[in-house]
């Protein structure tokens, strides 16, 4: 099927309805699960050079979990910030993103987990404000996304800071990943604090790896990557955890991963609010 063009919808999965006996008993089973991501998080979630076609690891397991559970998984595009307001409003069934399962978020949302990660720095390339871990970051302003994990990673380290007297960091919050970025690139801030698949990737790739680099050696918040579902609908979230766990038995879960070189988050069951014992 073609990409759809009409925004906020962005992408539509192709039903099979009646293939798995997981759609059984999940109200609306003939209806699609629509499903909240953002856009920008390379090789996790992306628009193709067309700036329509989403492309990336959830986009392929969305498509193979869709197979599983009987019901097409249409993706729309909101930013990170809006992910749980539209959940709430009952806008989207679900978030399937780059959103971590923290105990926070279990209050209001079952997550169903399929991916392992963690928090790492993105510098300009050479990293020429040295920046070395968190503690060489006092004094210095920094980008986040707003709403993410990354926000309490740097108020815990500006905690560090005034605890030994330094400067405190000045964190400069986004709406969108890729204007947290374009900071780091353009200088207007030492680093920003990133989802570590998607750090690694544009290291890697932007420029042809001659824009960023990543702080070795330091990794932060390890942390499971989660499908947010309503604690009211755990028939939908049952069935994904299902579906998750058929792919991941019968190895479409790690070719994927493979495809984009991310194999080292896999996770090796689908676990229902695993981060619940989490520090964050």
């Amino acid at each position: 099927m073609s990409p759809l063009r009409r925004f906020p919808l962005v992408w539509l999965l192709p039903a099979l309805l009646g293939a798995s006996a997981l759609s059984a008993g999940i109200a609306g089973a003939t209806e699609p699960i629509k499903a909240g991501t953002i856009t920008n998080s390379p090789p996790m979630v992306s628009y193709a050079s067309d700036g329509t076609t989403l492309q990336g690891v959830i986009v392929d397991l969305a498509a193979a979990l869709s197979k599983q559970v009987g019901r097409p998984i249409e993706l729309t595009a909101i930013p990170f910030s809006g992910l749980l307001p539209a959940m709430e409003a009952k806008r989207i069934d679900i978030t399937f993103t780059v959103m971590n399962d923290t105990p926070e978020r279990e209050q209001r949302l079952d997550f169903v987990d399929f991916f392992n990660l963690g928090t790492k720095l993105l510098v300009r390339k050479g990293n020429p404000d040295h920046v070395t871990d968190l503690a060489s970051l006092c004094g210095k302003t920094v980008s986040t996304v707003q709403g993410s994990t990354q926000v309490q990673l740097v108020d815990q380290a500006n905690a560090q800071c005034k605890a030994h007297g330094k400067p405190l960091i000045t964190n400069l919050q986004y709406a969108q990943p890729s204007d947290a970025r374009l900071q780091v690139q353009t200088g207007h801030v030492a680093t920003f604090f990133g989802n570590s698949p998607v750090m690694v990737y544009l290291a890697k790739t932007a420029g042809g790896g001659k824009v960023f680099d990543v702080v070795q050696g330091q990794e932060y918040q390890p942390v499971p990557l989660g499908i947010g579902v309503a604690k009211s609908d755990a028939a939908l979230r049952d069935a994904l955890q299902k579906g998750l766990d058929t792919l991941i038995k019968n190895g479409t879960y790690l070719s994927i991963l493979k495809k984009y070189g991310v194999e080292g988050g896999a996770v090796k069951s689908a676990t229902i609010n695993g981060g619940h014992n989490l520090a964050m």
